[in-house]
């Protein structure tokens, strides 16, 4: 009998069929799909998150289901070695929720592995590119809390807001809170910074009725720590 051949192009066309339909069920926010075109032991390294499994990636799309998701992959390059598989792109996220759009762009590089006749995901390391549309907007917030109160309060506040931005898609906005290091200046103890990227996305985080919702309903104990603040909105030149 003879031995059947492997086509260099039909494994290269499948292994590409794999990549796009394991994003088109990230779009739809279809997990139990993407769950079946990934290896038991699939993981991700990308600017900011190291995912040892699956479950950190899908954790991270569901902070966007409140969003538009609109990916396009341009593949460079793919390499078939028997069961293994090397794919090169350029990878292009659109979130748009609210009316303002955040875009990541990124060079990626996955690889795949064939188990029982499947092209499935194992792995991708992801370097995110700088956003051109990143104009470094932030709002900036000094504050003097009193030594006989506490700021748990405002930090809960805080946590629920960036929770809700992220819910919107914009997962790279929202509230740091560091504390200002001690005998460096007398009159401020903490600064806060807002993270909005550019305006459109500010203007859609601030007129978003989530947004609405927790600011209308802000602890009394935690807006008078913010009182005496000193506040400014700062942008690239």
């Amino acid at each position: 009998m003879a031995c059947q051949t492997v086509d260099p192009e039909q494994e290269k066309a499948a292994v590409e069929t794999t990549l796009n339909d394991f994003f088109n069920a990230m779009e739809e926010f279809n997990y139990d799909a993407m769950r079946a075109l990934c290896t038991t032991d699939f993981s991700v390294y990308e600017t900011g998150f190291d995912h040892a499994d699956l479950d950190g990636l899908i954790a991270s799309v569901k902070s966007m289901e409140g969003a538009n998701l609109n990916i396009t992959l341009d593949i460079d390059k793919t390499e078939v070695v028997g069961d293994m598989a090397l794919v090169l792109l350029q990878f292009n996220a659109a979130i748009e929720s609210g009316g303002a759009t955040m875009n990541i762009e990124a060079n990626e590089n996955y690889v795949l592995k064939k188990e029982n006749g499947k092209w499935l995901m194992h792995y991708c390391h992801s370097t995110h590119l700088p956003n051109k549309n990143d104009k470094n907007m932030a709002s900036l917030h000094l504050l003097k809390v009193p030594e006989d109160k506490s700021i748990d309060t405002l930090l809960d506040a805080l946590n629920n807001l960036n929770q809700a931005i992220a819910e919107m898609g914009f997962w790279d906005c929202g509230y740091t809170v560091m504390k200002v290091v001690p005998d460096s200046n007398d009159e401020f103890n903490y600064f806060i910074k807002g993270n909005w990227i550019n305006q459109e996305i500010y203007d859609a985080i601030h007129d978003s009725e989530a947004w609405k919702t927790i600011t209308d309903n802000f602890p009394e104990e935690a807006s008078s720590l913010m009182d005496d603040q000193i506040y400014l909105q700062v942008a690239d030149l």
